[in-house]
């Protein structure tokens, strides 16, 4: 038997709304029969903003495995920035699931503390070809979103991050290339460099409890690198963490007109970050 269109539409709502319902009170329940032992590992993801974090937390959240603390989740964080340790400790003390994922991406140079802190956790590093990010935050935050903050950066030494300061090498670079009259697009393309050079400077790259993962791959191959992310995190994959997932994001937007030796610095760390992670420097 065909269905008519308003009787699928209605079936789409209910099964929506019982997968709502499976998501809100069946999922805790699932969690603590599938961790009986309630030990939970936390699991960092960090980078820059605007490379697909999102997509990637609330996809792995589909996971049964998994509780999201994503950085607007007011147990963990406050003003997008991860609470101080102890609170997180208590928040992943109380966790029925087999790995508490948090997205501090604001609070990145936290990223070897939080490691260290907690022995047991993973990382993944997400990056996002620049051209692509500088369009979208310019869209998402406004013209001068990104540049206030390297402005505040360089002007107050860094004082936004408080004490858990930057590499100093990370500092340097932003401070050398910083200029009194930068556009927006040159702004935002420091704000790139300042939150992907973390990942060398911190010496991530070093670290096997981290995983380095771009964006475009994720897009243009779903399945094989949330195959990828899975066997990372020991997650049991599933087929809906792909599913809807498309290129077309990518090259979206003219290139963003940016100074050009502020250019050649994205060109080399984003050729330096391929490399690191071994894949194709052309973007695509």
């Amino acid at each position: 038997m065909t269905l008519s269109r308003p009787v699928k539409i209605i079936m789409g709502k209910l099964n929506n709304r019982i997968k709502a319902f499976g998501i809100i009170y069946l999922k805790p329940i699932h969690q603590r029969v599938d961790n009986p032992t309630r030990t939970t590992k936390p699991i960092f993801l960090v980078g820059c903003g605007r490379s697909g974090t999102s997509m990637l937390v609330f996809r792995l959240a589909k996971s049964w495995q998994i509780e999201l603390f994503n950085e607007n989740h007011p147990a963990a964080f406050q003003n997008f920035r991860i609470r101080d340790l102890a609170t997180i400790e208590e928040v992943i003390d109380r966790s029925c699931a087999g790995l508490a994922l948090f997205k501090p991406i604001l609070s990145t140079p936290q990223t070897p503390l939080l490691m260290s802190y907690f022995p047991t956790s993973q990382v993944i590093f997400v990056f996002r070809h620049y051209y692509d990010v500088i369009n979208s935050s310019i869209k998402r935050f406004g013209l001068l979103n990104r540049l206030d903050h390297v402005n505040a950066w360089v002007n107050d030494d860094f004082a936004e991050f408080g004490a858990y300061q930057p590499p100093e090498n990370t500092k340097e670079i932003i401070c050398s290339l910083w200029a009194p009259a930068l556009s927006p697009e040159t702004g935002a393309a420091l704000y790139w460099i300042f939150y992907n050079q973390l990942f060398i400077d911190m010496k991530l790259n070093q670290n096997a409890r981290v995983l380095l993962v771009k964006y475009e791959s994720i897009v243009n191959n779903p399945k094989s690198e949330f195959e990828r992310i899975c066997s990372f995190l020991n997650l049991r994959f599933e087929k809906d963490y792909g599913a809807g997932i498309f290129s077309t994001s990518v090259k979206k937007n003219a290139p963003p007109d940016i100074d050009e030796k502020v250019r050649e610095v994205c060109d080399n760390l984003w050729i330096r970050l391929c490399q690191e992670l071994g894949v194709s420097e052309e973007f695509d």
